[in-house]
């Protein structure tokens, strides 16, 4: 889905630069690297949210496991 979205951004992008009169071969460059620079954005973002969303799971399944180890450090204690 994502990438269908990029893709009609650029394929608008390169649509705009032709009708305003602008160079073929630069109207193409331009809304290629708009795609290439989406992309990077959107999947860069998903890939750091998931890494993020690793470590806070990992946070919190250790920390019951802290909670019942103190529990039985009290009961011998």
């Amino acid at each position: 889905m994502l990438i269908r979205l990029i893709t009609v951004i650029s394929l608008f992008k390169f649509m705009l630069l032709l009708l305003s009169g602008s160079n073929p071969d630069v109207a193409l460059y331009r809304s290629i690297l708009v795609f290439m620079v989406l992309f990077t954005v959107v999947y860069l973002g998903i890939f750091f949210l998931n890494i993020i969303r690793g470590e806070s799971g990992a946070e919190r399944s250790t920390v019951p496991e802290m909670n019942s180890n103190k529990a039985q450090t009290k009961e011998e204690g």
